[in-house]
């Protein structure tokens, strides 16, 4: 079947595709929508040599796209499975309520009986508004999916830092007089003008660019975040720009990343390499990340065979690490801590004079292995999940390596982490001043994760196979 006769059978299929919970229109020959009361769907073609296809679910109360991939049509089996799963996130997008309160207070007790009260009063005033509560250690793993967090009084003191974590999220103090009578009426004035005031603003990622990448080349970096896999992309070119987006969907598996390679090779056919930055253990090229059901698999030897170019597969702290130390030429010998926000454990990357430390079988920095052995106050789970138990998870992990190998910097990603003096003085209790590395707190993780993966395939590409070495080499 050629290219023209798959893209009308596929066209065909999708418009049988008829049900109850959404309408289809029909915007042009190439765009077709599935709309529901919340969310719409986009189907897109474009007619190149191939047929490119891209589905996007938005929803005017969401800053990003609730779905968002394209893919080659080359298969009409798997093309018909992924638009099934786009129907099911769109069919989970109508399902949610416009707009999802949370509050929160030390136990949760006395918030989950406001909530029950506020629940009550939107819903007798046909609001679409939906509240919840939880105990503040709950606060910053729920608070995920949540459109506005309500603290209550008692740990009003808290504000600070959990605007700062929760950077994207509205956050207010309910008033004490509101609280302590139940006011549902006045709480929801609050939150009507809170709402009608609200304006979306967008996160800017800095360009990636280096003089020395003489090549074109594109950077991936697998996130989950939200509930959801992102895969962030981003292109480095010395001939015109080139596109940087991100693939968005509910689960995730190897053919995702050749779906988005596809398109981005069709587009862009001058791309020489290919950086990967990813979660889980990297050996040799192998990927194995067991949260998707991925086990030794071959990333490296499958993608070269199959695309015929270069192909660096990293793990997401160690290009933070290769990152950070490019970016920042003086911070000497260095430990990056990557802990993004939603995970109970982390990772770490070193660069000791220069070259990234990886261990036998890359297993240098893969702390998960050794935190049963720590001494923790409390549960370790339960200190990762706010700003105040992290200092304590963050010390306790560090140390060993920073005892280990007296790293000059240490460099930390974690939304969690807000005041890095609070850790230094935490740190104190386990060493002297003097042995304390110059704590520093990294804002922009994709930044570092992008740059450090372009320097690893910046290496092979220039013959350097050993690629996780001879930064300084490359810095100079």
């Amino acid at each position: 079947m050629n290219p023209k006769e798959m893209y009308e059978e596929f066209h065909a299929w999708i418009l049988q595709q008829t049900d109850p919970a959404y309408k289809i229109e029909i915007q042009n020959e190439d765009q077709i929508d599935y709309v529901t009361e919340h969310a719409t769907a986009h189907v897109q073609f474009y007619h190149l040599d191939y047929e490119i296809v891209s589905f996007t679910i938005d929803s005017p109360k969401a800053e990003d796209p609730l779905f968002f991939l394209h893919f080659e049509l080359q298969d009409l089996e798997h093309a018909r499975q992924l638009f099934r799963e786009m129907i099911q996130s769109l069919k989970d997008a109508g399902s949610k309520v416009v707009t999802k309160i949370l509050l929160s207070c030390t136990s949760g007790f006395t918030t989950s009986f406001f909530a029950e009260k506020l629940n009550s009063a939107a819903q007798t005033l046909g609001l679409d508004y939906s509240f919840s509560a939880v105990s503040y250690v709950d606060l910053f793993e729920t608070a995920a999916d949540q459109d506005i967090i309500l603290l209550a009084p008692q740990i009003g003191y808290l504000m600070k830092k959990a605007k700062e974590v929760l950077k994207d999220k509205v956050i207010l103090q309910i008033p004490t007089d509101v609280f302590a009578t139940y006011n549902v009426n006045r709480m929801i004035d609050i939150l009507k003008d809170e709402i009608a005031s609200r304006e979306k603003t967008e996160a800017v990622i800095e360009d990636i660019h280096d003089p020395e990448w003489d090549s074109s080349i594109m950077m991936l970096a697998i996130v989950k975040t939200n509930g959801k896999y992102v895969i962030h992309y981003r292109g480095a070119d010395c001939e015109s720009p080139m596109d940087n987006g991100i693939v968005v969907k509910d689960r995730f598996d190897k053919q995702d990343l050749e779906d988005l390679l596809d398109v981005l090779f069709i587009r862009f056919p001058r791309i020489k390499g290919v950086a990967i930055a990813t979660p889980g253990v990297v050996n040799d090229g192998h990927l194995t990340l067991r949260s998707v059901g991925i086990a030794d698999l071959d990333i490296i030897g499958e993608f070269t065979k199959k695309y015929h170019r270069t192909f660096v597969l990293c793990n997401d702290a160690n290009a933070m690490a290769v990152g950070y130390y490019a970016i920042h030429r003086d911070c000497g010998d260095l430990l990056v801590y990557y802990h993004p926000l939603g995970n109970v454990v982390g990772g770490a990357g070193l660069v000791i004079d220069g070259d990234l430390q990886i261990g036998k079988r890359d297993i240098a920095g893969e702390v998960v292995n050794y935190l049963k052995f720590l001494n923790f106050s409390e549960d370790r789970f339960d200190l990762a999940r706010t700003p105040e138990g992290i200092v304590e998870y963050i010390t306790k992990v560090t140390l060993p390596m920073v005892c280990t190998v007296g790293p000059d910097t240490l460099a930390i990603y974690c939304d969690l982490l807000t005041d890095t003096e609070e850790l230094k003085a935490y740190m104190k209790k386990y060493l002297p001043e003097e042995y304390i590395p110059s704590i520093h707190k990294i804002k922009n993780g994709l930044y570092e994760l992008f740059y450090g993966a372009g320097v690893m395939l910046y290496n092979v590409l220039h013959g350097n196979v050993e690629y996780r070495k001879d930064l300084e080499e490359y810095r100079n």
